[in-house]
């Protein structure tokens, strides 16, 4: 897996425009702009998606409130800013990433073959977004809570990755898909490097799902009985195990495989009358 944060002037400039002003200066800037070209402004609405699957190679129709912004005082600002945030993004990768790689490998056991860009904003745009299918990948990322803890946002960005990886999974059972990868990735990977178990972290929507799906998870990675206990004590989830017998064939499977296993008997794994 080899990502690259990178910064991209018009997809700044965008953010800027058409999402929620996070400065004063910025709002009055987005009026002038709008009151002088109303159908140039109007017309650039889009350009998002033209720029996330051009990135570098993107060329406006017209650049002329690209280059009004590009010259304000205001955008060199944020733009210094943002440059900021993309080295602290950089700075967590580059600490993590051969650790991530490893973990990752044993954990969904398919090839991640493409590069992926992260795009980065200002963080107070507070931002995620993506073409599902776009051969470039690039994702523009910029989250107003990445800088309290480096590892919790960089597993955020491995989860949007390899969620994009699973894109057909998840069209087919968006719920059963989202709450394997966030045991996956918010949950084990983030406890194999933290050395702490957490668990107790990810979607609150998606918690009693992972509760139930959680003595399968142990067996795809390859626990038997005795191993069942040591992970419940790690992380603090209790449940009965003598009723669940080892599905010794999920260590043998991928992460697609795992969800194949889930969403094709989620009759019989997944009841609320049997809830841990």
């Amino acid at each position: 897996m080899n990502i690259q944060f990178l910064t991209n002037d018009y997809i700044l400039a965008w953010m800027l425009l058409f999402k929620a002003s996070i400065t004063e200066e910025i709002q009055a800037l987005k009026e002038k702009i709008y009151n002088t070209y109303p159908k140039k402004y109007m017309a650039m609405q889009k350009e998002n998606v033209e720029i996330l699957k051009y990135n570098k190679d993107f060329i406006p129709d017209d650049d002329t409130i690209y280059n009004i912004i590009f010259e304000s005082e205001t955008f060199l600002n944020l733009k210094k800013e943002t440059e900021k945030h993309r080295l602290f993004l950089m700075s967590s990768w580059d600490k993590y990433k051969k650790e991530t790689r490893n973990n990752i490998k044993e954990l969904i056991r398919f090839d991640i073959k493409d590069s992926y860009n992260i795009l980065v904003v200002h963080p107070l745009l507070d931002t995620v977004e993506y073409i599902k299918k776009n051969p470039k990948k690039n994702i523009c990322w910029g989250k107003k809570d990445d800088t309290d803890n480096s590892l919790r946002c960089l597993m955020r960005i491995i989860f949007t990755i390899i969620r994009i990886e699973l894109g057909e999974k998840e069209a087919k059972n968006k719920e059963i898909t989202l709450a394997i990868l966030d045991l996956a990735i918010n949950n084990e990977l983030h406890t194999r490097i933290s050395k702490i178990s957490k668990y107790n972290e990810g979607f609150r929507n998606l918690r009693v799902l992972k509760r139930q799906l959680y003595p399968y998870w142990l067996m795809y990675m390859g626990a038997d009985k005795e191993e069942l206990v040591s992970y419940m004590m790690r992380d603090q989830i209790a449940f009965d195990f003598d009723k669940y017998p080892i599905e010794v064939g999920l260590r043998k499977v991928d992460l697609k495989g795992f969800i194949d296993f889930c969403s094709n008997n989620q009759k019989y794994l997944i009841r609320l009358d049997n809830i841990i």
